[in-house]
């Protein structure tokens, strides 16, 4: 491979990257809360970068615009991704749990 193709690969990179982050903070700033990953292509191929859902992938995961990313849909950066769970936690009462296990404990020494 020569250095002028490394350079314009590197380059053309770099500038999808750069279109990646600008149209996702277009869409965060419309509140989208996900996006096909199949649409944002097509979005991206109105501007000129034609790309595989793989490259698509690494450039949005590259552009730290987006808090979830994978071939379905991409999930912008404004929003939690899919894997975290947002329901509150139960609360333990730590001394009502000590409490009945001292009183088995007590029981079963009788």
């Amino acid at each position: 491979m020569l250095i002028k193709e490394v350079v314009l690969a590197e380059n053309y990179a770099e500038e999808l990257v750069q279109a990646v982050q600008d149209l996702l903070s277009r869409l965060m700033s419309q509140d989208i809360k996900k996006i096909s990953t199949e649409r944002f292509s097509a979005m991206l191929a109105r501007q000129g970068y034609t790309t595989s859902i793989d490259e698509l992938v690494q450039a949005v995961d590259a552009s730290g615009f987006a808090s979830s990313v994978n071939d379905q849909e991409i999930i912008p950066a404004s929003e939690l991704s899919g894997d975290i769970d947002t329901d509150p936690e139960q609360t333990v009462d730590v001394g009502d749990l000590a409490g009945s296990q001292a009183m088995q404990d007590i029981k079963a020494d009788l």
